[in-house]
Protein backbone atom coordinates (compact mmCIF):
# COMPACT_ATOMS: atom_id res chain seq x y z
CA UNK A 1 0.00 0.00 0.00
CA UNK A 2 1.44 3.75 -0.50
CA UNK A 3 1.94 5.79 2.20
CA UNK A 4 -0.35 9.03 1.56
CA UNK A 5 1.58 12.11 2.11
CA UNK A 6 -1.79 13.92 3.73
CA UNK A 7 -0.59 12.39 7.23
CA UNK A 8 1.51 14.86 9.06
CA UNK A 9 3.42 11.73 11.49
CA UNK A 10 5.86 14.15 12.36
CA UNK A 11 3.25 16.36 14.82
CA UNK A 12 2.84 13.97 17.38
CA UNK A 13 0.34 16.31 19.05
CA UNK A 14 -1.91 16.97 16.58
CA UNK A 15 -1.77 13.35 15.40
CA UNK A 16 -2.93 11.91 18.96
CA UNK A 17 -5.68 14.12 18.61
CA UNK A 18 -6.76 12.94 16.02
CA UNK A 19 -7.06 9.85 17.10
CA UNK A 20 -8.81 10.75 20.19
CA UNK A 21 -11.44 12.39 17.83
CA UNK A 22 -11.79 9.35 15.98
CA UNK A 23 -12.50 7.41 19.45
CA UNK A 24 -15.17 10.10 20.79
CA UNK A 25 -18.15 8.01 19.00
CA UNK A 26 -17.44 5.49 21.43
CA UNK A 27 -17.58 7.83 24.74
CA UNK A 28 -20.13 7.07 27.53
CA UNK A 29 -23.41 9.14 27.77
CA UNK A 30 -22.82 12.38 29.79
CA UNK A 31 -25.86 15.19 30.40
CA UNK A 32 -24.42 18.78 30.48
CA UNK A 33 -26.49 20.04 33.24
CA UNK A 34 -25.64 20.66 36.62
CA UNK A 35 -24.94 18.08 39.25
CA UNK A 36 -27.37 19.40 41.80
CA UNK A 37 -29.91 18.69 39.01
CA UNK A 38 -29.09 15.41 38.10
CA UNK A 39 -28.69 14.32 41.55
CA UNK A 40 -32.25 15.69 42.25
CA UNK A 41 -33.89 13.94 39.02
CA UNK A 42 -31.95 10.39 40.44
CA UNK A 43 -33.23 11.29 43.39
CA UNK A 44 -36.58 11.74 42.23
CA UNK A 45 -36.66 8.43 40.26
CA UNK A 46 -35.04 6.28 42.82
CA UNK A 47 -38.47 7.87 44.89
CA UNK A 48 -40.52 6.39 42.35
CA UNK A 49 -39.09 2.95 42.14
CA UNK A 50 -39.63 2.13 45.68
CA UNK A 51 -42.59 4.17 46.04
CA UNK A 52 -43.79 1.48 43.27
CA UNK A 53 -42.77 -1.44 45.11
CA UNK A 54 -44.78 -0.51 47.90
CA UNK A 55 -42.22 1.34 49.94
CA UNK A 56 -40.85 4.84 51.82
CA UNK A 57 -37.55 6.46 50.77
CA UNK A 58 -35.43 7.11 53.05
CA UNK A 59 -32.75 10.09 52.30
CA UNK A 60 -30.32 9.38 55.10
CA UNK A 61 -26.70 10.98 54.35
CA UNK A 62 -25.27 8.46 53.44
CA UNK A 63 -28.26 7.95 49.97
CA UNK A 64 -27.22 11.31 49.79
CA UNK A 65 -23.96 10.81 48.83
CA UNK A 66 -24.22 7.88 46.81
CA UNK A 67 -26.91 9.89 44.72
CA UNK A 68 -24.54 12.99 44.75
CA UNK A 69 -21.21 10.83 43.53
CA UNK A 70 -23.39 8.81 40.77
CA UNK A 71 -24.60 12.37 39.73
CA UNK A 72 -20.70 13.48 39.55
CA UNK A 73 -20.45 10.61 37.25
CA UNK A 74 -22.76 11.11 35.01
CA UNK A 75 -22.03 14.53 34.41
CA UNK A 76 -18.72 14.03 34.15
CA UNK A 77 -17.81 13.32 30.51
CA UNK A 78 -14.11 12.72 31.44
CA UNK A 79 -14.54 10.01 33.95
CA UNK A 80 -14.11 6.61 33.35
CA UNK A 81 -17.10 4.18 31.30
CA UNK A 82 -18.06 2.44 34.29
CA UNK A 83 -19.82 2.87 37.68
CA UNK A 84 -19.62 0.22 40.45
CA UNK A 85 -21.84 -0.07 43.30
CA UNK A 86 -20.76 -1.97 45.85
CA UNK A 87 -22.42 -3.02 49.72
CA UNK A 88 -24.15 -5.86 51.98
CA UNK A 89 -27.96 -6.42 50.94
CA UNK A 90 -30.46 -4.19 50.41
CA UNK A 91 -28.70 -1.11 50.79
CA UNK A 92 -30.40 0.72 47.48
CA UNK A 93 -27.80 -0.43 44.98
CA UNK A 94 -30.29 -1.79 42.56
CA UNK A 95 -33.00 1.15 43.23
CA UNK A 96 -29.45 3.60 42.29
CA UNK A 97 -29.22 1.55 39.18
CA UNK A 98 -32.62 1.39 38.12
CA UNK A 99 -32.99 5.02 38.57
CA UNK A 100 -30.11 6.15 36.61
CA UNK A 101 -31.47 3.71 33.65
CA UNK A 102 -34.76 5.26 34.42
CA UNK A 103 -33.32 9.54 34.35
CA UNK A 104 -31.57 8.51 31.00
CA UNK A 105 -34.36 7.57 29.50
CA UNK A 106 -36.78 10.54 30.57
CA UNK A 107 -34.15 13.28 29.62
CA UNK A 108 -33.35 11.44 26.00
CA UNK A 109 -37.11 11.20 25.09
CA UNK A 110 -37.58 14.93 26.31
CA UNK A 111 -34.92 16.13 24.41
CA UNK A 112 -35.09 13.92 21.37
CA UNK A 113 -37.75 11.44 20.69
CA UNK A 114 -39.86 8.42 22.08
CA UNK A 115 -38.47 6.49 18.98
CA UNK A 116 -34.46 8.31 19.71
CA UNK A 117 -34.48 7.83 23.54
CA UNK A 118 -31.18 6.21 25.34
CA UNK A 119 -32.45 2.66 26.78
CA UNK A 120 -30.13 0.98 29.61
CA UNK A 121 -30.61 -2.36 29.48
CA UNK A 122 -31.04 -4.30 32.60
CA UNK A 123 -29.55 -8.11 33.10
CA UNK A 124 -28.31 -10.18 36.04
CA UNK A 125 -25.16 -11.37 36.38
CA UNK A 126 -26.79 -14.91 37.04
CA UNK A 127 -29.00 -14.37 33.68
CA UNK A 128 -26.40 -13.52 31.68
CA UNK A 129 -24.73 -16.60 32.38
CA UNK A 130 -27.83 -18.32 31.23
CA UNK A 131 -27.84 -16.62 28.04
CA UNK A 132 -24.61 -17.92 27.53
CA UNK A 133 -25.55 -21.28 28.41
CA UNK A 134 -28.65 -21.03 25.51
CA UNK A 135 -26.29 -21.90 22.66
CA UNK A 136 -27.15 -21.74 19.11
CA UNK A 137 -29.68 -24.29 20.10
CA UNK A 138 -32.04 -21.65 21.41
CA UNK A 139 -31.21 -18.86 18.92
CA UNK A 140 -33.08 -16.00 20.28
CA UNK A 141 -31.08 -15.88 23.69
CA UNK A 142 -28.04 -16.66 22.66
CA UNK A 143 -29.02 -13.96 20.32
CA UNK A 144 -29.88 -11.54 23.29
CA UNK A 145 -26.38 -12.73 25.19
CA UNK A 146 -23.97 -11.75 21.96
CA UNK A 147 -25.70 -8.41 21.89
CA UNK A 148 -24.75 -7.32 25.32
CA UNK A 149 -21.19 -6.90 24.15
CA UNK A 150 -22.45 -4.20 21.92
CA UNK A 151 -24.91 -2.17 23.90
CA UNK A 152 -24.27 1.56 24.48
CA UNK A 153 -25.65 0.87 28.20
CA UNK A 154 -25.84 -2.18 30.42
CA UNK A 155 -26.39 -2.82 33.91
CA UNK A 156 -25.28 -5.54 35.41
CA UNK A 157 -26.93 -6.77 38.83
CA UNK A 158 -25.31 -9.16 41.60
CA UNK A 159 -22.37 -9.56 40.35
CA UNK A 160 -20.92 -12.63 42.25
CA UNK A 161 -24.30 -14.55 42.42
CA UNK A 162 -23.23 -15.97 39.28
CA UNK A 163 -21.92 -19.21 38.09
CA UNK A 164 -17.78 -18.48 37.39
CA UNK A 165 -17.94 -21.22 33.99
CA UNK A 166 -20.70 -21.67 31.62
CA UNK A 167 -20.13 -25.36 29.38
CA UNK A 168 -21.75 -25.41 26.24
CA UNK A 169 -21.30 -28.36 23.89
CA UNK A 170 -18.24 -29.23 26.03
CA UNK A 171 -16.79 -26.07 25.53
CA UNK A 172 -16.22 -23.38 28.97
CA UNK A 173 -16.79 -20.00 28.86
CA UNK A 174 -16.38 -17.05 31.78
CA UNK A 175 -19.30 -15.48 30.35
CA UNK A 176 -18.84 -12.42 32.93
CA UNK A 177 -15.29 -11.97 32.97
CA UNK A 178 -15.67 -12.09 28.53
CA UNK A 179 -18.79 -9.30 28.87
CA UNK A 180 -16.81 -7.48 31.09
CA UNK A 181 -13.45 -7.54 29.45
CA UNK A 182 -15.10 -6.76 26.33
CA UNK A 183 -17.35 -3.83 27.60
CA UNK A 184 -13.63 -2.49 28.77
CA UNK A 185 -11.75 -2.13 25.42
CA UNK A 186 -14.79 -0.69 23.94
CA UNK A 187 -15.26 1.81 26.88
CA UNK A 188 -19.10 1.30 26.74
CA UNK A 189 -21.33 2.80 29.46
CA UNK A 190 -21.86 -0.15 32.20
CA UNK A 191 -23.17 0.31 35.29
CA UNK A 192 -22.24 -2.88 38.06
CA UNK A 193 -23.92 -3.66 41.33
CA UNK A 194 -22.33 -6.57 43.51
CA UNK A 195 -22.25 -7.45 47.36
CA UNK A 196 -18.54 -8.05 47.13
CA UNK A 197 -15.87 -6.59 48.78
CA UNK A 198 -12.71 -5.75 46.58
CA UNK A 199 -10.86 -9.00 47.47
CA UNK A 200 -13.58 -11.37 46.40
CA UNK A 201 -14.18 -9.52 43.18
CA UNK A 202 -9.89 -9.83 42.36
CA UNK A 203 -10.24 -13.44 44.20
CA UNK A 204 -12.88 -14.63 41.77
CA UNK A 205 -12.25 -12.66 38.69
CA UNK A 206 -8.63 -12.80 38.88
CA UNK A 207 -6.13 -10.16 38.49
CA UNK A 208 -6.31 -9.42 35.13
CA UNK A 209 -10.20 -8.39 35.03
CA UNK A 210 -9.54 -7.23 38.63
CA UNK A 211 -7.27 -4.40 36.94
CA UNK A 212 -9.28 -3.28 34.08
CA UNK A 213 -12.16 -3.26 36.36
CA UNK A 214 -10.11 -0.37 38.55
CA UNK A 215 -9.63 1.54 35.47
CA UNK A 216 -13.02 1.09 34.14
CA UNK A 217 -15.16 1.68 36.93
CA UNK A 218 -16.30 4.86 39.55
CA UNK A 219 -16.51 2.71 42.99
CA UNK A 220 -19.71 3.87 44.99
CA UNK A 221 -19.24 1.72 48.24
CA UNK A 222 -22.67 1.62 50.40
CA UNK A 223 -21.86 0.85 53.87
CA UNK A 224 -25.99 1.62 54.97
CA UNK A 225 -27.97 -0.74 56.75
CA UNK A 226 -30.40 -2.53 55.19
CA UNK A 227 -33.48 -0.37 54.00
CA UNK A 228 -35.42 -4.37 53.24
CA UNK A 229 -34.20 -4.77 57.20
CA UNK A 230 -35.26 -1.33 58.62
CA UNK A 231 -38.82 -2.00 56.94
CA UNK A 232 -39.80 -5.00 58.79
CA UNK A 233 -38.35 -3.17 62.24
CA UNK A 234 -41.17 -0.57 61.74
CA UNK A 235 -43.39 -3.30 60.83
CA UNK A 236 -42.94 -4.98 63.46
CA UNK A 237 -42.69 -1.89 66.19
CA UNK A 238 -46.73 -0.97 64.47
CA UNK A 239 -45.44 1.82 62.05
CA UNK A 240 -46.78 2.80 59.08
Amino acid sequence: MKLTRQINFQNVEALSRMFRSERASLERLTFEIPVNDAANGIYAAMKAEVERRGGRMSLDEQTRQHILRAALWLTDATAPPGLMLCGLCGNGKTTLARALATLIEFITEKEMSFSNRCVMKFQTARNICRLCAAGEKYKEESAVFRSLFHEPMLIIDDLGQEPQEVVVYGMVHNPIVDLITERYDRRLMTVITSNLETEDIRRIYGERLFDRMKEMFVPVIFENESFRKMAVLDMDRGKP
